[in-house]
This record gives structure tokens, sequence and C-alpha cells, in this order.
């Protein structure tokens, strides 16, 4: 039997409890739904030069996961000395450069890969 038909198979099962239990854990992953179904779906990161909040989540998880600091996401992405720009994007909401944003959607992708 595949997974999925075992996800069907316990979903029928499921109270409505549970199934409402099951859709508030998956909504609190912040899963980007549309890739795992399509990878060659562009994900959107910024509008304009602002992150999005789930971007935002994204770059503080991987910097965990990492042990990094925003100072060396910006050596990363070809941005050294940028660190404080990097922290207040992510604290303050305050706007990138353009070159950055596209810079940490690259960066974004190869995390991805990497399994980070």
């Amino acid at each position: 039997m595949s997974r999925l038909a075992k996800l069907e198979k316990a979903w029928v099962k499921a109270s409505a409890e549970e199934r409402l239990l099951f859709l508030k854990r998956v909504a609190t992953q912040d899963v980007d739904l549309w890739s795992a179904i399509d990878p060659d779906r562009q994900q959107l990161i910024a509008d304009g030069r602002y992150l999005l909040p789930s971007t935002v989540t994204r770059i503080e998880r991987i910097m965990a996961k990492r042990s990094i600091r925003p100072d060396e996401v910006t050596a990363e992405i070809g941005f050294p000395g940028e660190g404080k720009t990097l922290i207040r994007a992510l604290a303050k909401g305050a706007s990138l450069r353009l070159a950055m944003v596209k810079a940490l959607d690259a960066w974004l992708k190869r995390q991805a890969l990497r399994g980070s």
C-alpha cells in the first residue's frame, strides 16, 4: 500500500477533531505545499525589496540549523559586510537592494537542495 493510500485511509478513519488537528499541524510547519507538489514552480521570496514573512522564517530556520549569523549569510551570497542590512530586513522588515533579494533567492534554492 502506498503512503498516499495509507494517508487517505487514515483520513477517512479520523474524527473531525483529528482532521482539524492534522490540518493545523500542517499549517504551522511553514511548508510550501506548491513547491512540494511542483518543484519547478517559482516561489516568491519578496514583494519588491521587502522579504515576505515566510521568507524571513525560512532564512531564520536555516541560520539556526546551520548555526550561522546574518553576516555569514551575506558573505555567502556575495555581500560581505552587509550583515546589519540583513538583520534589519529580518527583524524590522526593512528593504533590501534588489540584487541582494536576487542573491538570497538563489541562496535559498541552494539551501533547499542541501536539505537545510
